[in-house]
């Protein structure tokens, strides 16, 4: 599957792990992160209404890039493209055993989206509940040019 998932591996009162997958089909990578148990909704309130206009982008960062502190990372740049709306995300994905992006265990790519992924992904996101193996996914449309 060609997107972005977020797979829920562990929780306690303070926070999930979860398991970030990524892949545009010629690129791909996954790692372990941390997020605080609003993660979720903090998400999906920063994407909602993404695209509004040809020159919207939103940011999220998850994790850490901090080699020092266990687990990785991950920075979506969600963004348009052209005039007309068509959008993507550039993803950079740090593991745990990465020191820096461009280092063994990093990758970055760019997936091709649309609203109404985007739209779906926010409702999975607020969905979601601890549960080990409860996903959410943004789905890839189209192929990376």
């Amino acid at each position: 599957m060609n997107g972005i998932t977020l797979e829920v591996i562990w929780f306690d009162n303070d926070m999930i792990e979860v398991l970030f997958r990524c892949s545009n089909g010629y690129f791909s990578g996954q790692a372990e992160i941390y997020l605080a148990n609003d993660g979720f909704e903090e998400i999906a309130q920063t994407l909602r209404g993404f695209p509004s206009t040809p020159s919207d982008s939103r940011d999220v960062e998850i994790g850490t890039f901090d080699p020092k502190y266990a687990d990785g990372g991950a920075r979506m740049h969600f963004h348009c493209l052209d005039s007309p709306g068509h959008a993507a995300v550039d993803v950079q994905l740090r593991g745990n055993g990465s020191k820096g992006l461009g280092e063994v265990e990093s990758v970055a790519l760019r997936i091709p989206i649309e609203a109404a992924a985007v739209d779906r992904f926010i409702r999975e996101l607020r969905a979601i509940d601890k549960t080990i193996g409860a996903t959410a996914t943004l789905h890839q449309t189209g192929r990376v040019d």
